[in-house]
């Protein structure tokens, strides 16, 4: 009996996109939509947020996605498209790594409370910021382990290994590893001395004063405004396996 046709979701728009859905063909894969297949090649920062939102919300199966551009977390585009084939005899096994890649686990986080219309999906990082500019808050963080500190700033930001070199990182924060835990950091915070901190799996975020409205913006989208004194919970809900190159 023959091998079944490994079938793999192409994300993204543009030339770079329509290259790997080339590519995929090439390599004898099937393409079609993400709810379907076997894997998912991201191409864009926009576009791996996307696919790894969709695994961690049940609207794409479990399956290991290739993230395609420039991000620290990417593979080339050129090298992406001459290994395409490998990533397809890959696609379907269990093992941790194939023919000159490997699966590393990436967290997602779930982020739920007052003021979270519905329950949203972070790839990168969630953020809390005082919505009028030039203007701070008091923001409590409460850590898995029973610890907490409250802090003065424009805002305070949640960023997964993936988002920690984003806006965590513009603000201070320090760039994390997969494994390595959540980046914890206030923005622009009203002391000569601020704390930034890595958790291991999430952090509770309240709002203390009620003067200045707080947005809450997920990967970068407004999603509500927060209600002050009520816990928004900020956790790892599920890990997506990313593909990455393996040193030669």
């Amino acid at each position: 009996m023959s091998e079944r046709t490994r079938s793999l979701a192409v994300l993204g728009d543009g030339e770079p996109a329509a290259a790997v859905r080339s590519a995929a063909t090439a390599a004898d894969a099937r393409l079609t939509d993400r709810s379907e297949a076997d894997g998912i090649v991201a191409v864009g920062d926009a576009a791996l947020r996307d696919a790894m939102r969709a695994v961690a919300d049940g609207d794409a199966r479990p399956v290991p996605v290739l993230p395609v551009g420039g991000g620290r977390h990417a593979v080339e585009h050129d090298f992406a498209t001459d290994r395409l084939g490998a990533v397809v005899d890959g696609l379907g096994g269990s093992a941790a790594s194939f023919d000159g890649f490997s699966r590393v686990a990436h967290p997602v986080l779930a982020v739920d409370g007052a003021g979270v219309d519905r329950r949203r999906f972070a790839a990168a990082d969630a953020a809390f910021v005082t919505a009028a500019p030039a203007r701070i808050s008091e923001y409590e963080i409460a850590f898995s382990d029973g610890e907490s500190v409250s802090v003065r700033a424009d805002g305070a930001v949640v960023a997964t290994p993936l988002g920690s070199d984003g806006y965590a990182a513009a603000a201070g924060g320090p760039a994390v590893s997969p494994g390595g835990g959540l980046s914890v950091v206030p923005v622009a915070p009203f002391t000569t001395r601020p704390g930034r901190w890595v958790a291991p799996d999430g952090v509770r975020v309240t709002v203390e004063r009620e003067e200045e409205p707080v947005a809450l913006v997920v990967d970068g989208t407004r999603r509500g405004t927060v209600a002050p004194h009520r816990a928004v919970r900020v956790e790892t809900a599920a890990t997506v396996d990313l593909l990455a190159p393996t040193s030669e």
